[in-house]
């Protein structure tokens, strides 16, 4: 049972005591009139009373005396009553105590665990925070550092212009090497910034016509620009074409001059180590790092 079934059963028993209370005092009551009625009788009786009226009288207070018998009688009952309804009471509170004791244990360790809950949610958050903190810091150093190494890169390119007066001459500033399944996702976009800003550069999407041959047109994209964009991913490290036109570009860096600008796209550093060793030792552009918009601005750094 719950603490409000005992409670009302407490006070069910209650006020049928009080009930069998108020029943005693209506028999009292009774009583009490019907004694009044015997003194009453009593006193009517004097020397002058005759027999026939004595005998009445007698009778009268007979009859009285006999309803005071019923009526404690009756009195005798109703205290049995309240007596076992005060054993009852007397139950009832002592379970209601030890339901309501049970209570507040329950409450006391719901209570405990909210707050055991609370402190551990509190922690949770605090080693949470930190390592936000954390990765935020980390996040940062390695941007600072990719932008560094990139300036270091823009230095180099721009302090070996007087030995590349030749490419000054070159039709586009960039030749795009790339896996076609990286033409929507990041390709594309790239090329139409560029070309937003002024950039010549050489997008097989942009120069190829129906016909063409592609291999005589990779190379003389390849001949014909600066600088070659390649595009490292997943996909291009399965392709064939791509590794014609990256073997075109590093053909041309044998000859001393620095033309392959490697941009990594969903790679890691272990998967452009595998595809190849050198490529994973130059400076790269990261699409995890910088937006389209910023390697589109730090390609064009290169041809102020």
């Amino acid at each position: 049972m719950s603490v409000k079934q005992y409670y009302d059963k407490v006070v069910r028993i209650e006020k049928e005591i009080a009930d069998l209370q108020k029943k005693i005092a209506d028999e009292t009551k009774k009583e009490f009139d019907k004694q009044k009625n015997i003194d009453s009788v009593n006193r009517s009786i004097n020397n002058s009373t005759s027999t026939s009226t004595l005998q009445s009288k007698q009778r009268q207070i007979q009859g009285y005396q006999s309803d005071i018998l019923r009526i404690q009688s009756a009195k005798s009952d109703l205290h049995k009553k309240i007596a076992t309804k005060t054993n009852n009471l007397v139950r009832a509170k002592q379970d209601l105590s030890k339901e309501e004791n049970k209570e507040k244990d329950k409450l006391k360790k719901e209570q405990e665990n909210f707050q055991k809950q609370q402190l551990a949610f509190q922690r949770d958050q605090a080693n949470f925070q930190r390592e936000q903190e954390r990765l935020q810091s980390k996040l940062q150093t390695d941007i600072s550092s990719q932008k560094e190494i990139l300036t270091t890169l823009v230095n180099q390119i721009h302090s070996a212009k007087q030995e590349m007066k030749i490419e000054e001459s070159k039709e586009y500033d960039f030749f795009i090497s790339h896996a076609t399944e990286d033409k929507e996702t990041f390709v594309q976009p790239l090329a139409e910034t560029l070309q937003k800003m002024n950039v010549k550069i050489w997008y097989d999407k942009f120069q190829m016509k129906i016909g063409d041959s592609l291999r005589k047109k990779i190379d003389e994209g390849l001949k014909s620009s600066k600088y070659g964009i390649v595009v490292l991913s997943r996909d291009f490290f399965k392709k064939n074409w791509t590794e014609y036109e990256l073997n075109g570009l590093v053909a041309r860096e044998m000859n001393g001059v620095k033309v392959i600008l490697p941009i990594w796209h969903n790679v890691t550093r272990d998967e452009v180590l595998s595809f190849s060793p050198t490529l994973a030792d130059k400076v790269a552009l990261n699409t995890a790092i910088y937006s389209i918009e910023e390697i589109a601005t730090e390609l064009k750094k290169l041809i102020e």
